[in-house]
């Protein structure tokens, strides 16, 4: 079934590119692109709304449906397909801007693992925190506004300020649930992060599960087991997901062939890429291409 289609115009007034909801699209088809994307449903969310009365907005984030409510967030990464399928009524904001800021803040980095698995946000299962990251959206939305001679600045504070609430959720919660004993020391998550920023960093190599724990400074069984319980990804699948992360990046580039860009992300065979890119993307190298919008 044919969606109907339009096209993604992206232009960037400054650091964060704000779509309000008169200008959000109402249907939008598959695509994607290399920067990050927050789409937010902002609303009153101490007033229950009727539910006859709003049509909810529906999306499609790798395959994944993601129906939204209000106060919902739905965070979409560099190079996931998504598109959307309804939104009728009008009821969505989105942010847009690019992962770079990010390049030159350290501190950032070991978080980018775990930010990458959040996607919907629901007000009603996590309030506080969706409460928090729509305050931050707001203010940014607010900050871009103005027009004053440093409100680029104060937008990126924002956004900033927004990550650093984000990434101590995580730290304070998911992670302490993966290894309450040592976490609160950081000692753990710091060893995994440093080895998950080397695989990350030399994907496209020969790596192997001893190397990683080499990084990380633990025993090849016991890293393979915690590596596991921080990041919902053994050894094997996460360094896979890297090499197709690092693919996406290349099938943007028009002159580059599917081959070339196989074995610059890291597989061995053009079979293997091609297997493997359509197990986590839903579709071949080519087909994703042609979805990329620039």
């Amino acid at each position: 079934m044919k969606r109907k289609t339009s096209h993604e115009n992206i232009y960037y007034s400054g650091a964060v590119n704000i779509i309000s909801e008169d200008i959000f699209p109402r249907t939008f088809s598959l695509h994607w692109h290399n920067h990050v994307e927050i789409v937010v449903w902002l609303a009153d969310t101490d007033v229950v709304l009727d539910a006859d009365a709003v049509v909810p907005p529906v999306l499609r984030v790798n395959q994944a449906v993601c129906k939204m409510k209000p106060g919902d967030i739905l965070f979409i990464w560099p190079g996931e397909m998504h598109e959307i399928v309804e939104n009728a009524d009008g009821k969505l904001t989105g942010l847009q801007f690019s992962v770079a800021l990010f390049d030159d803040l350290p501190d950032f980095t070991p978080f980018f693992h775990f930010f990458r698995t959040f996607h919907q946000i629901s007000y009603l299962e996590e309030p506080e925190l969706a409460r928090r990251i729509m305050t931050h959206v707001r203010r940014i939305i607010s900050a871009q506004g103005k027009g004053d001679t440093f409100s680029g600045v104060e937008t990126v504070i924002c956004l900033y300020e927004m990550f650093m609430d984000f990434g101590n959720y995580i730290k304070n919660t998911v992670l302490e649930e993966a290894d309450p004993c040592s976490v609160g020391t950081g000692r753990t998550f710091e060893k995994i992060s440093a080895a998950s920023s080397y695989i990350v960093d030399n994907c496209e190599h020969e790596l192997s599960l001893e190397s990683a724990a080499a990084q990380a400074g633990f025993s090849p069984c016991y890293f393979s087991r915690i590596f596991k319980q921080f990041t919902n990804y053994s050894f094997v699948e996460y360094l896979a997901l890297q090499r197709i992360k690092r693919a996406q990046i290349l099938l943007s580039d028009p002159d580059k062939s599917i081959t070339e860009i196989s074995y610059q992300a890291g597989f061995k065979s053009i079979s293997t890429f091609n297997r493997v890119f359509r197990q986590y993307k839903g579709c071949s190298p080519s087909e994703y291409r042609k979805y990329y919008l620039k």
